[in-house]
């Protein structure tokens, strides 16, 4: 769910500690009581410092349908055994999603939408050259040669094509 805020005033806020600014998220309970969960973003006055907190995702599912609005949250594969597939959205410029092995028992597979693409490289240590399944065709991060910490962040620059922008770990075509 998608909240807008709109400010008036801007050029008014003062220009000091009395003046940060934060967006907070509270949880509410069955009998309306609000108890503060974080807050995800803030903003110092004086220094002009953003600081914004990055949603994070245990995932111990077999599938996952990864949503235009879960960009840039990190999703960590904890699952113990098998395959655990992540479905991405239709790509679409400025998506971005960073996928991290949490259990080297099992294994990441990431598939884009039909007819989107995946490019990044594969790792250094395999000579760094082109990872460029055709479109449609997914990457995975396999239990054979994973480790813990294991990642890929992918980001869609052009709306048809998904490129890894980080990585560590050896990543293969599906």
């Amino acid at each position: 769910m998608a909240y807008e805020i709109k400010m008036t005033e801007v050029d008014r806020l003062p220009a000091d500690d009395a003046g940060d600014f934060a967006i907070k998220r509270y949880s509410v309970d069955s009998a309306g009581v609000q108890t503060y969960v974080d807050t995800p973003v803030s903003i110092d006055q004086d220094t002009g410092g953003l600081s914004a907190l990055r949603p994070v995702a245990a995932t111990t599912a077999e599938t996952e349908e990864v949503t235009a609005d879960e960009s840039g949250k990190v999703f960590v594969q904890t699952r113990s055994s098998t395959t655990v597939t992540y479905s991405l959205p239709a790509a679409q410029a400025g998506l971005e999603y960073t996928f991290v092995c949490g259990n080297a028992s099992s294994e990441i597979l990431i598939t884009p939408a039909s007819g989107d693409a995946i490019v990044t490289k594969i790792h250094a240590a395999q000579d760094g050259t082109a990872l460029a399944p055709a479109a449609g065709t997914g990457i995975k991060n396999t239990a054979a040669t994973n480790v813990a910490g294991d990642f890929i962040r992918l980001t869609c620059l052009d709306g048809t094509t998904w490129y890894g922008t980080g990585m560590a770990g050896l990543w293969a075509s599906q």
